[in-house]
Parts: structure tokens; C-alpha cells; sequence
């Protein structure tokens, strides 16, 4: 899926809203109950006030079965259901990593629910991981409505954006100068650090071959909704230690991973040595 093709949304849209209803669906099937749970920027975005919500394409899932293609229809079907019921257009739709569910209003708003992908061998991998994620994550209520959904933790969310920012840190050293802007977020920055991240959007929309500037765009979301997420979230530090051990990335002291704690994690996270 090219997610830049695609305009960003937040809860506050009533597509985003609808689509979440689809997926709280999920649970009223005897196939697919329990087995998914919210991700990525939708789940972020629960846990945060209108006026600092970062629009995005999708409504991320994990789930706790490793699915093929006929496996991703019956999975789905409840929400497919749902949809067409509310008047929405359906079409399947795959990348590499996920199946897809992409649904359209009458005024042509898109958006899409994703279902990932795996092979065998790397769902196996991730199944402890996922299961552990699913017993951490959180039942909200869906705005607007009376439906309930699973939403992943802010430890759980938190911490892959954390190693996705080492990373990036490590390849491009020089994206460490944007990390000055999210130590001190007071509302008027709130709002100017969501119009740079929507202006690095418009700018990679217009050169999508470039690599470097899409992988900044990336840092920059994942630095700001970590921030965000640690003030207004709240984080269990406990929690928090025992999901960073499962990434190598964070498990030892470097500069890469200091330079981004000290700039969006509460004074004293990550400041350990959790190798053994």
C-alpha cells in the first residue's frame, strides 16, 4: 500500500470511526474474537485530545493468527459486513506485508483496515511477543458510540517507534536536530510540530522516490507521538522495561537510543543497562 497516496485521518472523521465499529464487529465472530487488537497510529490516537491527534491513512491490526488469503476474507467478514451495511464500497487490496480492506464513502473518502502478513516461520517468531501485547492491551470505547474495542498499550506502541528512531538515528546521525523540538511541548508547539509533520507529508507526496526524506517524515511522527504518548498516555514503567527487553536495539546504552530518550521519554526511562 503507498500510504502517502491516501489523505490522513483522525477519530474525529467519521470514516475512521466506522471503520473502528467494523473492527469491534470482529469480536462477535466466532472466528476472528479476541484475536485482533488496534496498533499504530489509530491506537496512538485514542489516547490523545482532538487538538494533538496526527492524522493517518489506516487502522493498523495485529492479530493472533498467521492468515493467507482465504483466511483474511473469513477473518473479515464481520467487518465487510458492517461496512457494506453502513453504505461503504469495499475492495481487497495486498502488499507485501498485509491484507488490506479498503472502504469508500459516497463522497469518495477512503481509508483502509490492514491485517498483517507473515510468513510461518516469523509468525511463530512474534507470536509470544503478540500474545503478550494482547494481555497488556486496553478495552475504550469507541468516540461517538456505545461499541468497545482492544487497543494496544502506550508501552506497546511506545517502544517499536523507539527502536524504529534508533535506527533511523543511526543511518542519518544528522535527524538528531530534530529532536530539540519534542522536549517541551507546550500547545502552540503542539500545534507547529503537527504542521511541520503535515508540510514533511506534502513534501514527501512530491518525491516519492526519496528515500531519506520519507524515512524523516517517519522519525519525526514516531519522536512526536512518543512524546505525546509518555505525558498523556501514561506509562507503566515496569511494563515499559519488560517490552524493551525484547528488542536488541534498546537493550544496551548508546548514543542513539540516550539522545531519544532524554528528548521524548520521562526523565529516567531507558537510563539502564538491560543487557544480561
Amino acid at each position: 500500500m503507498v500510504k502517502l497516496d491516501y489523505e490522513p485521518k483522525t477519530l474525529d472523521d467519521k470514516i475512521i470511526r466506522d471503520g473502528l465499529s467494523a473492527v469491534a464487529s470482529l469480536e462477535g465472530d466466532t472466528y476472528s474474537r479476541g484475536a485482533s487488537f488496534v496498533v499504530g497510529g489509530i491506537a496512538t490516537q485514542s489516547y490523545l485530545p482532538t487538538n494533538c491527534r496526527r492524522g493517518t491513512c489506516d487502522i493498523d491490526l495485529a492479530v493472533l493468527l498467521r492468515l493467507n488469503k482465504e483466511d483474511f476474507r473469513r477473518f473479515s467478514q464481520a467487518a465487510r459486513e458492517y461496512l457494506g451495511d453502513h453504505g461503504y464500497n469495499l475492495l481487497d487490496m495486498k502488499s507485501q506485508s498485509a491484507f488490506c480492506l479498503q472502504f469508500q464513502d459516497e463522497t469518495g473518502a477512503m481509508s483502509y483496515i490492514e491485517f498483517p502478513r507473515f510468513s510461518e516461520r516469523r509468525f511463530e517468531e512474534k507470536k509470544p511477543a503478540l500474545e503478550r501485547e494482547r494481555r497488556n492491551a486496553k478495552r475504550k470505547i469507541i468516540e461517538g458510540t456505545n461499541k468497545t474495542l482492544i487497543v494496544s498499550s502506550p508501552e506497546d506502541i511506545i517502544v517499536p517507534k523507539l527502536v524504529r528512531s534508533v535506527n533511523s538515528l543511526r543511518r542519518t546521525p544528522l535527524f538528531e536536530g530534530y529532536t530539540s523540538s519534542m522536549k517541551c511541548l507546550s500547545e502552540e508547539e503542539i500545534r507547529s510540530n503537527l504542521v511541520a509533520i503535515a508540510e514533511l507529508r506534502d513534501e514527501a507526496m512530491l518525491n516519492p522516490g526519496d528515500l531519506e526524506r520519507s524515512e524523516l517524515l517517519r522519525f519525526v511522527s514516531d519522536l512526536y507521538d512518543i512524546r505525546l504518548l509518555s505525558e498523556l498516555g501514561g506509562i507503566n514503567e515496569d511494563y515499559f522495561n519488560e517490552s524493551v527487553k525484547s528488542w536488541d536495539s534498546l537493550r544496551a546504552p548508546c548514543y542513539e537510543r540516550d539522545s531519544i530518550a532524554r528528548a521524548v521519554l520521562p526523565e529516567g526511562f531507558l537510563q539502564h543497562d538491560f543487557t544480561w
